[in-house]
């Protein structure tokens, strides 16, 4: 079992602090937080936040991933996803030369049906069956976007840009940060040729996501805002979509504002995005999750990330996640509320929520963070041994 997989995310910033040379008060101050936050949160009293990681690792001038553990090689190569990552690396080394095929590619609407079950293999978060369908519709697509013109080649923009999404989607999730900025590139490539404003602020959300991992929220803030505005008087061919994708994106400003300690401007953009909820109800679009029920989660997450333990169990009571609905959403929020279980120091319901988001995400929940944060904080608070909590571990690779 390697070193970074039995550490947890705290003592892991330890080890590369002292490989620094640093004291705990000169990271504390690099960082800009608290000697004492830092203190508890290396030897596993306190829970290395996602604002803490983000600190520490621009401090230290390592990449969140690192401090995280991330990628898991030695899981991804026992379920043989890192030999699915790699043709999407291939893939990514063409989006704008045409590939001069002997045979056309399929009309663009066909195309753009199979990249549309791809995005619904993301949000269900079925990560292998998309994996394996995304470097054929680069190619597909790139060639389309060669070959026709017109409205045509306007879709085959957007198929890209799909598939562009896709990608981001799995590499940022498995840990391979280095090809999810490649990912975002090639969208801020494709959004603005595909002619439609919704594109454009999905590149703008998912930038303002890389933004929180390296800290940077005031640039995430501002990227957002930017999006936001340039939405107003657009015309869209799927005018509900950029209500989506509004709400979505003041969910994305709440958590930023919530990384910044800032809960007042937090809640002011849960505030923003409960209304507009309330007018849309649940419209999910773009490849995105939007309603009510996100809003609802979103606010449990940003209390469980502040540490606010008692408060975002106090939320979820209000959460009611109906049938059906978005499987890697509904596994993000067990996995928040089991974080704030864990913590909050209930191991039973902890549990039961890590295995709730197993059940309803397997992929995403292996191979998250907070997963294994959460279980190895189990493991050392555990009075008697728990055979249930042992195969857990057991599963995720601890």
């Amino acid at each position: 079992m390697s070193q970074s997989i039995e550490e947890h995310t705290g003592a892991r910033i330890a080890r590369i602090r002292k490989q620094r040379g640093l004291t705990q008060q000169g990271l504390a101050m690099r960082a800009h937080v608290s000697k004492s936050l830092l203190s508890k949160a290396e030897c596993g009293q306190k829970p290395a936040s996602p604002a803490l990681v983000a600190a520490c690792a621009r401090a230290l001038g390592v990449s969140t991933s690192e401090l995280l553990g991330q990628p898991y090689a030695e899981e991804l190569r026992r379920d043989r996803m890192d030999a699915l990552i790699q043709p999407i690396r291939e893939g990514l080394e063409n989006w704008d030369i045409p590939l001069g095929w002997a045979t056309a590619p399929r009309p663009a609407a066909l195309i753009r049906a199979d990249v549309q079950r791809a995005l619904v293999l993301r949000r269900q978060a079925q990560y292998t069956d998309m994996v394996l369908d995304l470097p054929a519709l680069i190619d597909e697509s790139v060639e389309a976007v060669h070959t026709s013109t017109g409205e045509e080649r306007r879709l085959a923009h957007e198929c890209l840009a799909g598939t562009f999404r896709c990608v981001f989607t799995v590499a940022w999730n498995f840990g391979y940060i280095d090809l999810a900025t490649i990912a975002l590139d090639r969208l801020a490539w494709a959004a603005p040729r595909a002619d439609e404003p919704g594109l454009a602020a999905m590149h703008a959300y998912l930038r303002a996501q890389t933004t929180m991992s390296s800290g940077r929220y005031d640039v995430g803030i501002r990227v957002i805002d930017r999006a936001l505005s340039e939405l107003d008087g657009q015309e869209s061919r799927r005018p509900a979509g950029i209500e989506a994708m509004r709400g979505v994106m003041q969910l994305r400003a709440a958590v930023i504002a919530g990384r910044m300690k800032d809960r007042d401007h937090a809640d002011a953009r849960l505030t923003a995005a409960r209304a507009l909820a309330q007018a849309t109800g649940e419209l999910p679009d773009f490849g995105v999750t939007w309603g009510p029920v996100n809003v609802g989660v979103h606010a449990v997450a940003i209390a469980s990330e502040a540490n606010d333990f008692g408060g975002a169990i106090d939320l979820a009571e209000n959460v009611h996640i109906p049938p059906g609905w978005t499987r890697s959403r509904a596994g993000h929020h067990w996995m928040d509320l089991g974080r704030a279980h864990a913590w909050a120091d209930h191991p039973e319901q902890a549990l039961d929520c890590l295995h709730q988001a197993r059940r309803i995400a397997p992929q995403q929940t292996r191979y998250h963070p907070t997963v294994r944060d959460t279980v190895l904080a189990l493991k050392r608070r555990e009075r008697t041994r728990s055979s249930a909590l042992a195969q857990y571990a057991e599963w995720v690779g601890i």
